[in-house]
């Protein structure tokens, strides 16, 4: 298992692991994550929190994936878009992988930091580190594909901001990942659809420089 996680950070698209074990991968390192943000309110928190980390990963791919198969094949790269869902399929494991190792930190955050809306802000961050990482092995997947038909690199470009934008707001909705006071341990919020993720997280920042 260490050798494929290894293969899959390092290696190139030809060496990446098979789809089952990207798949065994990517999902033990978002439960890993998910199980670091929830353990310290709740122990019934943290095995939600393990549950949903694995599937806001896959849904935010599953709604996403539509969108990019048109797009390929409305530039003339429908051909190409198998070796470009493997690229996916690897930037997904690499995702957990990155999450998965950012798990002590996500324990340090919630024993350390006592504002709310400043840990949520240091929770976005270290996604968004994980993501970059995942960014870093899709490009590396995509480089035949973009020397091939350059075409492709507006693919890439599109594809982080779509999965980007839709995780986001389904984090929002699949909350709570992490305790709240005055709140119950619940698999999801009664308002869960009701709310922008992106006001919030605007009224968060403003209210952690206050």
């Amino acid at each position: 298992m260490f050798a494929a996680a290894e293969t899959l950070l390092r290696g190139a698209a030809a060496d990446a692991p098979t789809a089952r074990r990207c798949l065994w991968l990517g999902a033990s390192g978002c439960a890993l994550a998910g199980a670091g943000l929830g353990v310290t309110a709740d122990p019934w928190l943290a095995l939600f929190a393990a549950l949903k980390v694995p599937l806001l990963v896959a849904l935010t791919a599953g709604l996403c994936l539509p969108s990019f198969f048109v797009v390929n094949t409305v530039l003339g790269l429908r051909d190409d878009f198998p070796a470009a869902c493997r690229g996916l399929l690897a930037a997904q494991a690499t995702l957990g992988l990155c999450l998965g190792s950012l798990a002590p930190m996500l324990v340090f955050l919630a024993v350390s930091v006592h504002d709310p809306y400043l840990v949520t802000l240091l929770d976005a961050a270290q996604f968004a580190a994980a993501t970059w990482a995942a960014q870093a092995v899709l490009s590396r997947h995509y480089a035949p594909l973009i020397a091939k038909d350059p075409r492709h690199r507006l693919c890439l470009r599109g594809w982080l901001l779509l999965f980007a934008f839709t995780a986001v707001q389904l984090a929002w909705v699949l909350r709570p990942f992490r305790g709240t006071a005055g709140f119950p341990v619940q698999f999801l919020r009664p308002e869960a659809f009701e709310q922008n993720a992106y006001v919030v997280l605007l009224e968060h920042l403003v209210k952690a420089l206050r």
